[in-house]
């Protein structure tokens, strides 16, 4: 029997619905059901069904109804529920599990924090409680169970919330405040929740109108609950852990096809991975090549993927690849980009990363798989600190000192036996095995037992199935006693080597020698563009012989039209192609690589085309690039590729690499922008080439001036402003006195950068360069705007306005608009500042420059604020604030927060604006921001209540903006006499 009063009261019975009656006996049930064993006195039940009139004959109607109750329970289950007649009442005999409520209750009880125990109990409600029953004791009774119901809704948005899931609690939670507008839990529910996906503005929104509602009705303020909230979220510090969701990274490859054999290591495995132990558990698999160390270890994190909940962590060190290993700061990137939430801002040196890496991993129960390592001092820095993680390394090396100083636990991963060998030709090749079992034995022995030259052979054997084994075995023997002859000996490396070969005898001319080239493919992963362009071929013709070289396991798939190869048969393929000696396949990939970059970068960002070195069309197939969604999907995805070749490639490829990419690169991916610019500088010095070196290091410069290292970017830039000058290049001394100015404007610096840029625009001017001259107004007439010159900065600006346009450059025209923007807001005309500000948002953020957008942003709640709209301007100041410090910008911390501490005291907190204040004078401090020192100091001489406090801050913010030459000094001034007068 299952009783339901979470909803219309009602009885089931195997699914099938009994009824009850009418409604005063469908009360009479309820009162008995939410007492369930309990006895209810004749008088409480008459009270709580009749109220307070009852009719006469009420003893004799309580008694039919309890009559028909019984008949009813009778029928539907005889051995079911009961109503007993006690001494002075009635008594439901019932099971608390049969009736709803209690199941709702003790769900609660034992599930209060857990998302699928919540949901279990609210999937119990079917709308109103007692639905369709009268009186005071149903409506009492109503208002406690929707108590209880918005307390567990609150607890399950809660969860849900702490699980990075907080957009699938929004329907019911605006559901509920919908229903009841005054139930303040409820209310501070759903603020968490929206601004816990990004929604600040909508959650403070929310808070006026509960407000309202409150002092309305009641007359009252909100509760300490809501109000925290609501200064939580202005403060920008609301305790939402799981807001953003916690990255659970699940990066292990696929498990390999017909593992076999290995028992002895996973059991070994198992066993350490079992440790209680306070230190983590550190294995070392190591062994020759292709012994199948990796398969080994995939395998067996698969098995056991369950206890790592947290998630699991694989990198390819590429130890032992053609070219260099991965450096342990790259590696460290990578592993951080699986952990951060998307947009996080990376660490930029390694310490600073490895130690952000044992923060993100302390306590989270991970598996860390580093495979192909080559030193100790290569995975040093990627150890986690915590007994949570389990590392397993593969690696050639025996890494002594990892056991040595590290207590790693070393096992060793041989051929496999002769039985287990066996076992494996068995499972890929069949029942021929049997049939020829000393073939296969000795098939076995010439792979040397390692996995991967037994998959080799048996895939040929697979394919020539009417050929004997023995046969097959004849063939390879023959082949070994050859590279025996040639290598003067029978080492394994030469037996390895035998079976590759033999495996490529099988395959066409033109596949061997793709094959062959893929070895001098300067990236671990390629497509069927990049072999095309190897091998001079057609892109389907590249594709056709992919998938050979995948049916010969020689390469393996790695996602769509994505391909690798063992580091063995790469190394092997180098080897064979150095034979063929085919020096233009090179040039070719990178003029494929060179043309396709060229051709997204002009799809993105047509405007600056001319600034771009040209590139020659290549020879084969490139991907229709059709729109700028598709061209940054593109260099998103080949960036791992994009760095490998500036690691590896001609200087003249680096240092066009580098020209190309650097917009693109400009405001994100500063890991691989360090890495390509870096390279281009040292390929421009190999080969004396000034005006390169020069432009890399204006870009490096620009990653240093975006992080806030003033210093190093100014040191850049003139030293770039010198190398133009030796390459005779005044174009190139125009960009850098125009970054030098962006560096002064960065300080607060205004009219010394109105100097730099004014000079640059003249350059500019003289040599005929719209772009240049459409960047340099448009920073002069923003700077104009700050320093109180409005005529020329809004003739400048539409001047800026008129080239971006005509060269169909969108950036340009988003950095115009904020500037255009903050004219608007000086004179008076807010709503165009806000609307300006906001397209330029929308410009920036569908270019996918998220460091400009934030710019965007602050300038908009700065507007808002000015308008008298302190609640949006903190949410889109505390917007900006997120998107500076994803994407860098630290200048543009010291504004957001400023701006925020502004609304805060409109809002009413100067507790909360002091804080923002003395935060953001902090960073101003910190990175040289002049202007934001200043406001920092008039901010918080607002917020203070000490009279000595506020003269010191006032005094202090003065003397910086007269420092500074900035109107605000005598603003200020006048601020504070009045201030002072009062």
């Amino acid at each position: 029997m299952d009783f339901r009063v979470l909803g219309p009261v009602r009885l089931q019975v195997r699914g099938q619905a009994v009824a009850i009656g009418e409604p005063r006996r469908q009360a009479v049930l309820a009162v008995l059901l939410l007492e369930a064993g309990r006895t209810v006195g004749v008088d409480l039940l008459i009270d709580r069904v009749w109220g307070e009139s009852p009719p006469e004959q009420v003893r004799r109607s309580l008694q039919a109804h309890i009559t028909r109750i019984r008949r009813a329970l009778e029928q539907a289950d005889p051995d079911g529920a009961q109503v007993a007649r006690d001494p002075g009442g009635y008594r439901l005999v019932a099971r608390p599990e049969q009736v709803d409520v209690f199941r709702f209750r003790r769900l609660l009880r034992e599930h209060p924090t857990d998302v699928a125990g919540l949901s279990a109990a609210l999937e119990l409600w079917e709308g109103e409680p007692l639905a369709g029953l009268r009186g005071d004791w149903a409506e009492r009774t109503r208002r406690t169970l929707r108590q209880e119901y918005t307390a567990a809704v609150v607890a399950w948005a809660d969860a849900k919330i702490r699980d990075g899931d907080a957009a699938a609690t929004l329907t019911r939670l605006t559901e509920l405040t919908d229903e009841h507008p005054l139930q303040e839990p409820a209310a501070a529910a759903l603020m968490r929740a929206l601004y816990a996906v990004g929604r600040g503005a909508d959650a403070l929104t929310h808070y006026e109108r509960i407000l309202r509602a409150l002092r309305e009705e009641l007359g009252a303020d909100p509760g300490p609950e809501l109000a925290a909230v609501h200064e939580a979220i202005l403060r920008h510090d609301l305790p939402t852990a799981g807001a953003a969701a916690v990255p659970v990274p699940a990066q292990l490859p696929a498990d390999v096809a017909a593992f076999t054999g290995r028992a002895d290591v996973l059991a070994e495995l198992d066993r350490l991975a079992d440790g209680t132990g306070e230190e983590p558990v550190l294995v070392c698999l190591t062994g020759t090549a292709g012994a199948g160390k990796t398969a080994t270890a995939v395998h067996w994190g698969h098995r056991i993927r369950d206890r790592f909940p947290d998630g699991q962590l694989y990198l390819d060190l590429c130890g032992y690849a053609p070219g260099e290993p991965m450096r342990s700061s790259d590696a460290l990137a990578a592993l951080l980009s699986a952990l951060l939430p998307e947009g996080t801002r990376m660490p930029p040196g390694e310490a600073e990363r490895a130690a952000r890496f044992r923060t993100e991993v302390a306590g989270r129960r991970m598996l860390v798989m580093l495979d192909n390592a080559a030193t100790l001092e290569q995975i040093r820095p990627l150890l986690p600190g915590t007994h949570t993680c389990t590392v397993v390394v593969t690696s050639r090396d025996s890494l002594a000192g990892l056991v040595a100083l590290h207590g790693a636990h070393r096992v060793d991963v041989d051929p496999l036996s002769v039985a287990d060998a066996a076992d494996l030709l068995r499972r890929l090749i069949g029942t021929r095995v049997d049939a020829e079992p000393e073939a296969a034995a000795e098939l076995a022995e010439r792979c040397v037992r390692l996995p991967l030259t037994l998959r080799l052979a048996a895939e040929l054997a697979v394919s020539r199935t009417a050929t004997p084994l023995s046969r097959l075995v004849g063939e390879l023997r023959a082949a070994q006693q050859t590279l025996k002859l040639l290598s003067s000996g029978g080492d394994q490396r030469a037996a390895v080597r035998a079976v590759f070969s033999w495996s490529l005898r099988q395959l066409s001319e033109d596949t061997i020698r793709a094959f062959a080239l893929l070895g001098r493919h300067p990236a671990p992963v390629f497509d069927s563009y990049a072999l095309a362009a190897l091998t001079g071929s057609s892109f389907d013709q590249a594709r056709a012989r992919l998938d050979a070289l995948v049916r010969a396991h020689l390469v393996h798939p790695i996602g769509t039209d994505r391909y690798g190869m063992h580091d063995l048969l790469k190394a092997y393929a180098a080897e064979i192609e150095s034979e063929h000696d085919e020096p233009a396949a090179l040039d070719r990939v990178y003029g494929y690589y060179l043309a396709t970059v060229a051709a997204a970068m002009d799809r993105l960002y047509p405007g600056e085309a001319n600034r771009r070195p040209s590139v020659a069309s290549p020879e084969s197939a490139m991907p229709a690039l059709d729109d700028a969604d598709s061209a940054r999907d593109w260099l998103d995805a080949e960036l791992p590729t994009v760095q490998a070749l500036a690691a590896g490639g001609r200087p003249e490829h680096v240092v066009t690499l580098s020209a190309l990419l650097f917009r693109y690169l400009d405001g994100h991916h500063e890991t691989a922008a360090l890495a390509v610019h870096g390279h281009a500088i040292k390929a421009a010095r190999a080969i004396g080439d000034r005006a390169a070196e020069a432009s890399a290091l204006v870009a490096v410069g620009g990653l240093h001036m975006q992080a806030g290292r003033a210093v190093s970017a100014a040191a850049d830039m003139w030293t770039a402003y010198a190398l133009f000058g030796e390459a005779e290049n005044p174009l190139g001394q125009a960009r850098a006195l125009g970054n030098v100015g962006m560096i002064e404007e960065s300080a607060g610096y205004y009219r010394q950068a109105a100097d730099y840029y004014t000079r640059a625009l003249a350059l500019f001017h003289r040599l005929g360069d719209l772009t240049g001259q459409a960047h340099q107004l448009t920073r002069l007439g923003t700077v104009e705007a700050r320093i109180d010159r409005r005529e020329e900065g809004y003739e400048h600006l539409r001047q800026a306005m008129a080239l971006h346009r005509a060269a169909g450059h969108r950036f340009g025209e988003a950095w115009v608009k904020i500037g255009l923007g903050e004219l608007a807001a000086n004179e008076g005309g807010l709503a165009d500042s806000c609307r300006l500000h906001a397209e330029a948002a929308a410009l920036f953020g569908k270019l996918g420059h998220r460091g400009s957008e934030a710019w965007a942003i602050d300038g908009l709640g700065r507007a808002e604020a000015l308008d008298g709209r302190p609640v949006d301007a903190a949410a889109h100041h505390r917007q900006a604030l997120d998107l500076f410090r994803r994407h860098g910008g630290r200048d543009g911390e010291s504004w957001a927060l400023n701006g925020l501490g502004e609304a805060c005291l409109a809002c009413g907190y100067p507790d909360t604006a002091g804080a923002n204040h003395a935060e953001a004078l902090a960073v101003a401090t910190r990175y040289g921001c002049h202007e934001q020192i200043a406001r920092a100091h008039r901010g918080l001489a607002r917020a203070a209540s000490d009279p000595e406090t506020v003269r010191d801050h006032y005094e202090r913010a003065i003397a910086r903006y007269a420092e500074l030459g900035l109107p605000a000094a005598e603003g200020t001034k006048t601020e504070f006499a009045e201030l002072s007068m009062s």
